[in-house]
């Protein structure tokens, strides 16, 4: 998207990669994300404010949709706020890096398809 926005195309082109040992690390940091338990706890708050803000007026359609994040947010929190069990008396790390499968089926989310609430948030913006 950032070469379309300039008019950049790379077809066509040989591309030289200066800094090669670190490419892997680059390429798992433009493909992943960190969500923070104040960021998660904000969009919940929004989502509540909008749901009390607009519950009359809203469609079953979005009530169902709108409750589908309330859970994928409250769940998240949830994980995010567990004590890690420790072993030998050592403090587990509290950082872990999972693909967004393993998350999913981790939070037991897979019943919901994000797909749908992907399309859903697109076209109500």
């Amino acid at each position: 998207q950032a070469r379309e926005s300039v008019g950049l195309s790379i077809k066509g082109a040989l591309i030289v990669v200066d800094e090669a040992h670190n490419t892997p690390e680059t390429l798992r940091a433009l493909s992943s994300c960190s969500l923070s338990l104040a960021v998660l706890k904000a969009a919940l708050d929004q989502l509540l404010a909008y749901n009390k803000k607009y519950s009359g007026r809203l469609a079953g359609r979005n009530v169902f949709y709108l409750g589908q994040i309330r859970r994928i947010l409250t769940t998240m929190i949830r994980f995010l706020k567990r004590r890690p069990k420790s072993r030998d008396g050592v403090e587990p790390q509290r950082k872990q890096m999972l693909d967004a499968v393993d998350l999913i089926f981790k939070l037991k989310l897979d019943n919901i398809n994000l797909f749908s609430i992907l399309r859903y948030l697109e076209k109500s913006r």
